[in-house]
């Protein structure tokens, strides 16, 4: 004798929910995931333009640390005429060398010339586009205010010691 066991139509139901459910928790755990990811990286991004200038400004200052080899200067601009500079000395197999780094033409640059030579800004390498940077000594202190606005409009400042005492030329 076999015995039949009735399928109820609530049987096949049942596990298709269970199924539809679990394929809905995974589409919106997904999404979820793809949104984190995506605001994680538009905050790095936003970020990375004023933390890179600020860093690379003071690992400048940092690596030329020494009394007398960092000043305020100018580079020479055909359009806005002279603009501020932060200069840092270097003697390389006996001949003199000035890094002038600077904010031109939305970016933060850099140029290395001998001490002789006048700077010009059309020619520095850009580091980083940026919409402003600020380098300030403040008066009275070892201290250099570094300050940059990224493209976003995102500020960062740091504040970096010197060696001696900072001189304008």
């Amino acid at each position: 004798m076999q015995i039949r066991q009735k399928k109820h139509s609530i049987d096949s139901l049942f596990s298709f929910l269970l199924l539809l459910i679990f394929c809905l928790f995974t589409l919106m755990l997904s999404g979820m995931g793809s949104t984190i990811y995506r605001n994680g990286t538009a905050y790095l991004n936003e970020n990375y333009t004023s933390r890179t200038a600020v860093a690379y400004v003071a690992e400048k200052v940092r690596q030329h640390n020494e009394a007398g080899a960092i000043f305020m200067a100018s580079v020479n601009a055909e359009a806005s005429g002279e603009i501020p500079a932060l200069a840092l000395r270097d003697t390389i197999d006996g001949t003199a060398f000035i890094t002038y780094v600077y904010f031109y033409d939305n970016a933060l640059c850099e140029l290395m010339v001998q001490e002789d030579r006048t700077p010009d800004a059309m020619m520095g390498s850009r580091i980083v586009e940026l919409s402003s940077l600020t380098i300030e000594p403040i008066s009275g202190t070892n201290l250099l205010s570094v300050t940059a606005i990224g493209e976003e409009g995102n500020t960062l400042s740091e504040l970096v010691h010197v060696s001696g005492s900072l001189r304008n030329i």
